[in-house]
C-alpha cells in the first residue's frame, strides 16, 4: 500500500536540486502566509509611525458665562487641541503642527498621511453652546486615496475619536457652569427670601404709619375749613388797599412828568454851552498853533535863503570854470586833433560834441546866475510876508482867548443847573415808581388773596380726600403686610427645593450629561492583533498555494504506477501520499514560524494543528484531481478556483457584504470552510463550527480522491494527446 508512494518520493534523493525542491515545497506556504501576516500583523497599532499634519487657523473666542455674567476668559481651543494632538495624548498618527501650504504639499507628496484643519471659528462655535445662537464646531480631515485608501478609513476613525473627546470636554465644561448656575440661583433666591422678610417688616411699619396718617388727615381737614374763612377776609382788605394806592400813583406821575421836562431843557442848555466852550477852546488851540507855524515859516524862509544863496553862487562859478575848461583846454585839444586828422569822421564828430557841450555849459551858467538873482528877491518877499502874517495871528490869538474864558464860565453854570434838575427828576420818578409798585403789589396782594382763598378751598377738599385715601392706604398696607409675609415664606420654601452641587458632584454629573450614552465594544473570543484576525484567510490561502506548488514538483499520478498491475485506487493513493506528507510539513513549518516569530496565539494548538492538516490534505486532493483530470490545464484551473475563492471565502469582510454571485457559491468552496474553522479555533469560538468545517473538508478530500481514482482508470490507456500535449506547464 505504501510501496508506490515511497517509490515516488525516492526520486527526490537523486540530486541536490531535487532535495532543494522538497525544501521549497515545504516553505512556500510559510513564506507566503508569514510574509502577508507579518506585513499586516498590527497596522492600527503602528499608525503612530505615520506623520500627519495639523493646521490651526483658530482665532480664539471669549467664553460666555452660563449664568449670564461677564465673560469667563479667552478660549483658545485650537491651541489646546494642537498641544494635545502633538503631545503624548495624540490620537493615531504622529501629528505635526504646520502651515496650510506646507500641509497640502506634504499630503500631495505622501509625506503626511492626513491633514486635520482647525477652522478659524473653532473656539467661537465651541463656546456658542453657552449663548443664544449655538453652532456646531467643525474639524476637517483630509486624506489622499491616491497614496493609500486604508489610511483614509483609519483617519475617519481617528476623527471620530477626536470628536468624541472634544464633545466630552466642551460639553462637560458648559454643563458644569450650568450646575454652578443652580448654586447661584439658590444663593439669589435665599437673598430674595431675606429681602422679602425685610419687606414684610417694612410693610408692618407702613401699616402702623398709615393709621397715624389717617388720624392726622382728619385733623388737617378741620384746619383747612378755618383757613377758608380767614382768606375770605383777606380778599376784602387787599382790594381796599389797592384803590388808595392807585390814586397816590396818579399824583406821583404828574410830578415826574414836570421834572422830566425841566431836566430835558437844562440838559439841552448844558450841552450847548459845553459845545461852545469846547469850540472856543479848540479855536484858542488852533490860534496858538497858527502863531507857532507863522514864526516857524519865517525862520525856515530865512534859513532857506541863507542856505541856497551861497550854493547857487558857487554853482554859477563852477559852471563858469567848466565852460572855460571846455572852451580853452579841451577845445584847444580837440582843435589840435581836428587839424591833425582832418579827414577822420570820428574826430569831426568829437569837435561837434565839444562845441555842443560848451554851448550847454554857457546856457547852464546863465540859468544859475538868473536863479541866484531870483533867490535874493524871493528872500525879501518871504521875509515881508512872514512879518505881516505873524502880526495878524497874534491879534487873533488874543481875541480868541477872551472869548474862550467867557464860554467856559457859561458851560460851568449850565452844568450845575442840569445836575440839580437831574436829581429832582430822579426823585420824582422814584416816587412815581414806588407808588406804582405799591399799587401793583396791592393788586397782586388782592389777586393772591383771591387765589389763596381758592387754594384754601381746594386744600380743604384735598384734605378731606387725603383723609379718605389715608384710611384706604391703611387698609392696603395691611394687605401688603400679609402678602409680603406669604412671599417671604414661599421664597424660603422654594430656595430649599433648588438643588446645589459640590465640585465633585458637578464633575460627575457633567461627565454623565456630556456623554449620556456610552458604548463599549466587548468582543467575544477577542484576538490580540489585526494579523491574528486575518490569519484564517491568509493561512488558508498559503495552504492552497502550497498544494499548487506541491503538484508542480511531484506527479499527480506516477507513470510507473499506471504501468503496473496495481489497482486504480492504489495508483491515485500513490500520487496523493507524497503530497500529504508535504502538506503536513507545510502546516508544521508555517505554524512554527507564526508562533515563534510573530508570537501567534491560538485557543488550542493541538486542534488547530489537526484542523490545519485536514485543510491542507483536502486542498491537496483537489489539486491532484485537477491535474489528473486536465493535466497542465488543471493547474490553471486551480489558479482560477483560487481567484474565485478570494472573493467568496469571506476572509477579510463577511461574505454577506459581497455580491450575490459570491454569496451563492461560497458554501460550495473548500476555502470558505477552511477560513470558518480556523477562525473558531484561533479565536476560541464554538467548537461545533470547527467540527462542521472539518467534516465538510474531509468530504471534499474524499470526493477529490474518488474522482482521481476514477480518472486513473482512464489514464491507463495512453492516447496521442497524452504523448504530445498541446500545453505543458
Amino acid at each position: 500500500m505504501f510501496s508506490l508512494p515511497f517509490l515516488e518520493l525516492s526520486r527526490f534523493k537523486r540530486s541536490t536540486l531535487t532535495r532543494l525542491a522538497i525544501i521549497v515545497v515545504l516553505i512556500i506556504p510559510t513564506i507566503y502566509g508569514g510574509t502577508y501576516l507579518a506585513s499586516n500583523w498590527d497596522p492600527t497599532g503602528n499608525l503612530d509611525k505615520l506623520d500627519a499634519a495639523i493646521v490651526n487657523l483658530d482665532r480664539g473666542a471669549e467664553q460666555p458665562s452660563a449664568t449670564g455674567g461677564k465673560s469667563e476668559g479667552h478660549v483658545n481651543a485650537g491651541d489646546e487641541l494642537v498641544e494635545n494632538m502633538t503631545g503624548e495624548d495624540g490620537a493615531g498618527f504622529t501629528w505635526k503642527s504646520t502651515s496650510a501650504s506646507e500641509a497640502q504639499q506634504g499630503l500631495d507628496s505622501g509625506k503626511y498621511a492626513a491633514i486635520l484643519t482647525v477652522p478659524s471659528d473653532f473656539s467661537a462655535h465651541l463656546v456658542s453652546t453657552g449663548g443664544d445662537d449655538p453652532e456646531q464646531a467643525q474639524l476637517n480631515m483630509q486624506t489622499n486615496d491616491a497614496n493609500n485608501y486604508i489610511v483614509g478609513k483609519a483617519a475617519s476613525q481617528i476623527l471620530n475619536v477626536i470628536r468624541e473627546n472634544l464633545n466630552k470636554t466642551t460639553t462637560g465644561k458648559y454643563v458644569n457652569q450650568v450646575y454652578i448656575g443652580f448654586n447661584n440661583i439658590f444663593d439669589n433666591i435665599s437673598k430674595a427670601a431675606d429681602s422679602a422678610g425685610e419687606l414684610h417688616d417694612g410693610a408692618a411699619q407702613l401699616h402702623t404709619g398709615s393709621v397715624k396718617l389717617a388720624d392726622g388727615a382728619d385733623q388737617l381737614a378741620d384746619g383747612t375749613g378755618e383757613l377758608v374763612d380767614g382768606t375770605g377776609q383777606a380778599v376784602t382788605g387787599s382790594r381796599q388797599l389797592h384803590s388808595g394806592l392807585v390814586k397816590l400813583d396818579a399824583g406821583a406821575g404828574d410830578l415826574a412828568d414836570a421834572t422830566g421836562q425841566a431836566r430835558s431843557g437844562s440838559k439841552t442848555l448844558a450841552s450847548g454851552a459845553s459845545q461852545v466852550a469846547d469850540g472856543t477852546a479848540q479855536l484858542q488851540d488852533k490860534a496858538d498853533d497858527a502863531t507857532r507855524k507863522a514864526k516857524d515859516f519865517h525862520k525856515r524862509a530865512d534859513d532857506l535863503v541863507d542856505a541856497t544863496a551861497p550854493r547857487i553862487d558857487r554853482a554859477a562859478k563852477d559852471f563858469d570854470d567848466a565852460r572855460n575848461t571846455v572852451r580853452d583846454d579841451i577845445g584847444d585839444d580837440v582843435d589840435k586833433l581836428a587839424q591833425k586828422y582832418p579827414d577822420d569822421p570820428d574826430i569831426q564828430r568829437l569837435v561837434k560834441r565839444a562845441d555842443a557841450v560848451g554851448d550847454d555849459l554857457d546856457a547852464a551858467h546863465q540859468r544859475a546866475v538868473d536863479a541866484f538873482e531870483d533867490g535874493k528877491q524871493l528872500r525879501k518877499d518871504a521875509q515881508s510876508s512872514a512879518d505881516r502874517l505873524i502880526k495878524q495871528v497874534d491879534q487873533a490869538d488874543r481875541q480868541i482867548g477872551k472869548l474862550n474864558d467867557g464860554a467856559q464860565q457859561v458851560a460851568t453854570g449850565a452844568g450845575t443847573l442840569h445836575t440839580g434838575l437831574v436829581k429832582l427828576d430822579k426823585g420824582a420818578n422814584t416816587l412815581h415808581d414806588s407808588t406804582g409798585q405799591a399799587a401793583s403789589g396791592a393788586k397782586q396782594l388782592a389777586d393772591g388773596a383771591v387765589k389763596l382763598n381758592a387754594g384754601a378751598v381746594k386744600l380743604d377738599s384735598g384734605a378731606n380726600t387725603l383723609a379718605d385715601s389715608s384710611h384706604q392706604l391703611a387698609d392696603g398696607a395691611k394687605k401688603i403686610d400679609d402678602g409680603s409675609g406669604q412671599l417671604a415664606d414661599g421664597l424660603h420654601d422654594g430656595a430649599e427645593q433648588i438643588p446645589t452641587y459640590s465640585k465633585s458632584d458637578r464633575e460627575t454629573r457633567s461627565d454623565v450629561v456630556a456623554l449620556p450614552v456610552t458604548g463599549e465594544n466587548e468582543p467575544q473570543n477577542a484576538v490580540n492583533y489585526y494579523g491574528e484576525g486575518l490569519a484564517p484567510f491568509f493561512i488558508s490561502l498559503a495552504l492552497w498555494i502550497g498544494g499548487m506548488i506541491t503538484y508542480m514538483v511531484i506527479k499527480a499520478i506516477p507513470f510507473r504506477a499506471l504501468a503496473s498491475t496495481a489497482s486504480s485506487w492504489r495508483v491515485a493513493w500513490s500520487g496523493y501520499v507524497p503530497a500529504l506528507i508535504f502538506a503536513v510539513g507545510q502546516v508544521l513549518i508555517l505554524w512554527a514560524t507564526l508562533a515563534f516569530i510573530l508570537d501567534f496565539t491560538v485557543s488550542s494548538w493541538l486542534w488547530t494543528l489537526l484542523f490545519s492538516i485536514i485543510v491542507a490534505a483536502s486542498f491537496h486532493t483537489i489539486h491532484q484531481m485537477c491535474v489528473v483530470l486536465f493535466g497542465a490545464v488543471g493547474r490553471l484551473l486551480a489558479l482560477v478556483l483560487l481567484m474565485v475563492q478570494l472573493g467568496a471565502a469571506g476572509g477579510t469582510y463577511p461574505v454577506q457584504t459581497a455580491p450575490a454571485f459570491f454569496q451563492a457559491i461560497s458554501p460550495y468552496l473548500p476555502m470558505t470552510w477552511a477560513v470558518s474553522g480556523l477562525r473558531a479555533l484561533i479565536a476560541g469560538g464554538e467548537p461545533i463550527h470547527a467540527v462542521r468545517a472539518a467534516l465538510v473538508l474531509i468530504l471534499f478530500g474524499l470526493c477529490g480522491l474518488l474522482v482521481s481514482t476514477i480518472a486513473c482508470s482512464a489514464k491507463r490507456v495512453v492516447r496521442i494527446k497524452d504523448l504530445h500535449p498541446s500545453l505543458e506547464l
